[in-house]
């Protein structure tokens, strides 16, 4: 236990203004510094992120129309030396919670959708941007090359009792680190908590993890809505239009069983209806995707949800 609080403490003293990725962020990840998590101490090991460390990239996929996304699945290098020690660390990255990816000066915070406890692997979504410098070393990276990452960095924690009323709003790509915080409560029999998970998307063709949120669906406390303004099939009306309407034929088509989708934008009064008085709980909103989706999206949610500034969280 000593052993990982001063290795906790020494990630602290690295949380320094010059980890700043340069980005800009409405709300800095640095500012929130890491806490065990229960079952890292339960397990009573190392986690083996907490400082830089490297990972090897196991696979990588290109995803997305014009395949500008990229996935990367990642697991721990051990190095020489490292003899047993290897054995007593672990990979503990909560729900909602970044790792900073290092190359060089370049910093990036990322947030992983899957990561393995005791392999110490995780997976993380990446959009390329076609001046980014970190995404252009990115695009380069090939199967077995070494990256260095360091976290988890974060803020959020979900506790299952009280049961809550959860709403999860991503945009785009930032669907991928939304994905742990459903799990972790729909795989907890004992959680209670309701689930409102809410995605906001250019068309259907962008939106990602379409599987997962229909494997999500099969439980009775998961609700989930896609919101698609520039959704547009190939019909004359729509062409038309600049839009498909909300009952195009072709838009019903191509949804699967459970799927709900409204052609038009996440805006206060849509996001209204989603709020159900008969339902008991502390409200907590949690907004991914980029600072100005952010800062709308919490905006809006103080009054169409109800929702305490205090309970609203940024990924």
């Amino acid at each position: 236990m000593l052993s990982y609080l001063e290795d906790l403490k020494e990630n602290e003293d690295q949380l320094r203004d010059s980890d700043c990725c340069g980005n800009g962020c409405t709300n800095c990840i640095l500012d929130n510094k890491p806490r065990p998590s229960k079952r890292v101490l339960l397990a009573g090991k190392r986690n083996v992120i907490l400082s830089y460390t490297k990972f090897r990239l196991l696979r990588r996929e290109a995803l997305g129309p014009n395949g500008q996304l990229l996935l990367l699945h990642f697991a721990h290098a051990a190095e020489e030396g490292d003899g047993d020690g290897a054995v007593d660390t672990v990979l503990d990255i909560p729900p909602g919670h970044h790792v900073m990816l290092r190359v060089g000066s370049l910093l990036r915070p990322y947030s992983p959708y899957w990561s393995d406890f005791v392999a110490k692997e995780f997976r993380i979504l990446v959009k390329l941007q076609p001046e980014g410098p970190m995404s252009r070393h990115l695009q380069a990276v090939q199967p077995d090359d070494l990256l260095e990452f360091r976290g988890p960095i974060g803020q959020y924690v979900h506790e299952p009792q009280p049961a809550k009323c959860i709403y999860i709003i991503a945009q785009g790509v930032a669907i991928a680190p939304t994905l742990p915080l459903v799990r972790q409560v729909l795989d907890n029999e004992e959680d209670m908590s309701r689930l409102w998970h809410l995605v906001c998307a250019h068309d259907l063709l962008h939106v990602y993890f379409r599987e997962e949120m229909l494997e999500f669906a099969q439980f009775w406390n998961y609700r989930s809505c896609l919101y698609l303004p520039h959704q547009q099939c190939d019909s004359s009306a729509c062409q038309e239009a600049g839009h498909c309407a909300q009952q195009c034929p072709q838009l019903r088509d191509n949804l699967r069983y459970k799927e709900t989708a409204k052609v038009s934008r996440l805006d206060a009064t849509e996001l209204a209806t989603h709020l159900n008085p008969a339902i008991p709980g502390q409200r907590v909103l949690i907004v991914a995707g980029d600072s100005s989706f952010q800062k709308n999206i919490a905006q809006i949610a103080t009054q169409s949800l109800d929702v305490d500034p205090a309970n609203i969280y940024m990924l």
